[in-house]
């Protein structure tokens, strides 16, 4: 990443693919691929390619890795399990309840900062704050004059519910863990997010394997698994940089505001897409939480420093960059 990029257009264009990756995902599990495969294959190329960049330097990232290992272990399970819950969940469930129950993302990621970072909760953050939960409220559909608990109740709570609330937790944690270890290169723990992703993908499929044929799993078509492999090598692998330096070069509190354009791209795409409905209301809740990115755009918050990969040097340096 280069400093003259501004962290919070990064983090906005990578909240966008991310709200719209069920779109590539469901056309590659109509391919005829299982979810946990589709997934385990794209998380293990995106971390081999992540591994090839740290490759021409093992020395250096070596002596990092054993400097950080209980920071980087940590990011290996919170951030591994928050990105296989997430792109779980995206398969699994309802898109639009899926993003609604991960948007609790902000609250998550302001108690979490408070309590671990010290970041100060100013009246007009706990505003933004209130303003993007009532667009989360609305585009739910728990809005005035309509019957919302019988809306809410119409579809049992699935797998795919409990994953993506374990997601938005997961993720505001790993968030704040991003933040924490501000002298550790990105990529290393962009790596070490990557790597527990895959690592859970692949619990996942071998318990999914465990109630199935085994001549069954022979039978994927290797059109599937290429482009499960491509999906990885350059969607997944954007977003997953893009959004993590992103998140580490601001507070908290502001990250998890602009990343809820995750949720604002995935009920647009899948209302454009028919595969979900909105009201008057709901698009106001679209509003609401644009509005509530917008505002916290124009704040004048100081970004602290970031360690980054400069591969000419073969050296993790200070990022000057400043998000005023």
């Amino acid at each position: 990443m280069r400093e003259f990029l501004n962290p919070a257009a990064v983090l906005f264009l990578a909240s966008v693919l991310w709200g719209s990756a069920w779109i590539p995902l469901n056309a590659i599990e109509n391919a005829g691929i299982s979810h946990s495969l589709l997934l385990l294959l794209a998380y293990s190329v995106a971390s081999v390619l992540s591994a090839v960049i740290l490759w021409r330097q093992w020395h250096r990232v070596l002596a990092h890795w054993q400097q950080n290992k209980a920071l980087l272990a940590g990011i290996f399970l919170v951030g591994g399990l928050a990105n296989a819950s997430f792109s779980l969940a995206l398969l699994e469930g309802n898109v639009v309840r899926v993003m609604v129950l991960f948007y609790l993302l902000p609250v998550w990621s302001t108690l979490l900062g408070r309590l671990f970072l010290h970041e100060t909760v100013s009246a007009g953050k706990a505003l933004m704050i209130m303003l993007a939960l009532l667009g989360v409220v609305l585009v739910a559909g728990i809005q005035p004059g309509s019957d919302w608990q019988a809306a809410l109740l119409k579809t049992p709570w699935g797998t795919g519910d409990t994953l993506g609330l374990i997601a938005g937790f997961t993720y505001a944690a790993n968030n704040i863990l991003f933040r924490k270890g501000q002298q550790v290169a990105l990529v290393l723990k962009a790596e070490s997010m990557l790597l527990g992703a895959a690592f859970f993908m692949l619990l996942s499929w071998l318990w999914q394997t465990g109630a199935q044929n085994p001549d069954q799993l022979l039978q994927v078509p290797e059109s599937a698994v290429l482009l499960a492999m491509l999906y990885g090598a350059t969607w997944l692998l954007a977003v997953s940089f893009g959004s993590q330096w992103g998140v580490s070069h601001l507070p908290a509190s502001r990250s998890s505001l602009i990343i809820i354009m995750e949720l604002v791209t995935a009920v647009l795409t899948a209302w454009w897409l028919g595969e979900a409905q909105l009201s008057l209301w709901g698009w106001l809740g679209c509003v609401c939480i644009m509005s509530a990115a917008l505002l916290d755009s124009m704040s004048a918050e100081v970004s602290p420093d970031v360690k980054i990969w400069a591969p000419a040097s073969g050296q993790f340096r200070s990022s000057p960059w400043r998000s005023d």
